[in-house]
């Protein structure tokens, strides 16, 4: 979250008379800063942190937010991104605290501070659950929401004609950063605008209810204080329950994916059912599980999920994907061989798209375009195996045989511990009337399966 916002004005005086130093203001900015200060320390820069450093640190993120790490809506309102957002977020919050600490007093300030980033943190999940955000700038779009609510609505001391110029720079700065806000998201600089809407409408309310008791005496004014910021925490309880209901599915998705990569795919496939209980029309979490059922070779539920999917977006790469995966594994060669020319034409340097149209071309027998498919995979990249092992394998059934063995060899060169190339190469040896060369392979093949079969018997 970035702001780019126009000095606040303090022209007027504050309804205490003389500004006494704003001790809570500073204390927050330094712990900002210190924090600040600890990141650059470890990291070793300071124009810019990446998502998994500031992960590190306590940034916003639904899959963790809402994964049981709750606190990470207040941490991360104490992280920045880099030096240009800290010096601007601190530039505001020095400007606003000098004239909100004074009004307000250091308690309710600092309540306020809290309040208002926390709600910030809760509308970003719900706006952008899967968007990792840090920054102070809900917090502070607080604190000038509850300025305006109180100079307007409030019960001041001072002549309103006198506030005048400080509400309008107020003003200014909520709404000059709310569109900055939502053009720097247009051209793509990634402020989380949804936080500063959250952060400024909590302030509002807060500074509405707390300007009607600003000069009542000490004592009442204390127990309307604690009955504001009781309710303000109960609504926030109440916003943080509904939004682990209706946005708590990122979690189940993280984890899922955490499933998949550690071949835990029956864990992942509750996972990935339950979100799309939550949300049905979830293309990620469809993808995800019928990419499970493709690896557990469950055909017919992965063509379900996968054409529930394909409804709900026709033209996604990922979807279309899976379903050419499908279809070969299906032997559906001709609609396989349809999908994935149409991804190599969206992308030609896509060598994984590339292999497998070589292999929808060699499930319908034409040798010819398959190996040319292949051949393009390896010269996009020459260091993939799988794309010189099928290569050799559809030069060998062309009675390409020398090129078929040079390409298989290529490819244990890569992955020499792939037991099905070296049985291959085996294959091709025989075919060349090379037995001694086959027999060897044949040997290696068993000793990476753990057999201890005669090779000469294979095949």
């Amino acid at each position: 979250m970035s702001d780019f916002p126009e000095k606040t004005s303090t022209e007027a005086s504050p309804p205490r008379g003389r500004i006494p130093h704003p001790v809570l203001t500073t204390a927050l900015a330094g712990i900002n800063v210190l924090v600040f200060a600890a990141m650059v320390s470890r990291t070793h820069s300071i124009n810019s942190f990446t998502n998994d450093q500031v992960l590190a640190w306590g940034a916003d993120w639904g899959p963790l937010t809402l994964g049981g790490q709750p606190w990470r809506a207040l941490t991360s309102t104490y992280v920045h991104g880099g030096i240009v957002h800290i010096a601007l977020n601190m530039w505001c919050l020095w400007n606003l605290g000098m004239l909100a600490e004074p009004i307000f007093g250091r308690l309710a300030f600092f309540l306020m501070y809290t309040v208002c980033g926390i709600a910030g943190s809760i509308l970003s999940l719900f706006i952008n659950p899967t968007t990792v955000s840090v920054g102070a700038s809900g917090a502070v779009f607080g604190i000038a929401g509850a300025l305006i609510a109180a100079l307007y609505l409030g019960k001041l001391p001072v002549d309103r004609r006198a506030l005048r110029p400080t509400l309008k720079s107020l003003v200014s700065f909520a709404g000059y950063n709310l569109i900055f806000g939502f053009a720097g998201n247009a051209a793509g600089f990634g402020i989380d605008n949804s936080a500063h809407i959250g952060g400024l409408v909590m302030g509002l309310a807060i500074g509405a209810l707390l300007g009607q008791i600003l000069v009542e005496p000490r004592p009442i004014r204390r127990r309307n204080e604690v009955l504001v910021f009781v309710a303000t925490a109960v609504l926030l309880i109440v916003a943080t329950l509904a939004l682990q209901k209706s946005r708590g599915y990122v979690a189940l998705l993280n984890r899922a994916s955490d499933a998949i990569k550690n071949n835990k795919l029956n864990d992942a496939a509750k996972d990935l059912q339950q979100v799309i209980e939550r949300s049905p029309k979830n293309n990620l979490a469809l993808v995800l599980l019928g990419n499970v059922y493709l690896q557990q070779k469950d055909y017919p539920k992965a063509e379900g999920v996968l054409k529930k999917a394909e409804a709900n977006d026709p033209g996604n790469l990922g979807v279309q994907y899976n379903l050419g995966l499908l279809y070969e594994a299906t032997d559906r060669f001709e609609q396989a061989r349809v999908i994935f020319e149409r991804l190599t034409r969206e992308n030609s340097e896509d060598e994984d798209a590339w292999v497998l149209l070589g292999a929808a071309l060699d499930g319908l027998g034409r040798e010819t375009e398959a190996i040319h498919a292949y051949q393009r995979a390896v010269g996009i990249n020459p260091n993939n195996a799988e794309a010189h092992r099928e290569l050799g394998l559809a030069q060998l059934k062309s009675k390409q045989v020398d090129a078929g063995i040079a390409s298989l060899k290529k490819s244990l060169d890569l992955d020499p511990k792939n037991p099905e190339t070296w049985r291959n190469l085996g294959t091709a040896y025989i075919a060349a009337n090379r037995p001694d060369e086959a027999a060897k392979a044949f040997q290696k093949f068993h000793e990476l399966q753990g057999t201890s079969q005669n090779p000469a018997t294979t095949d």
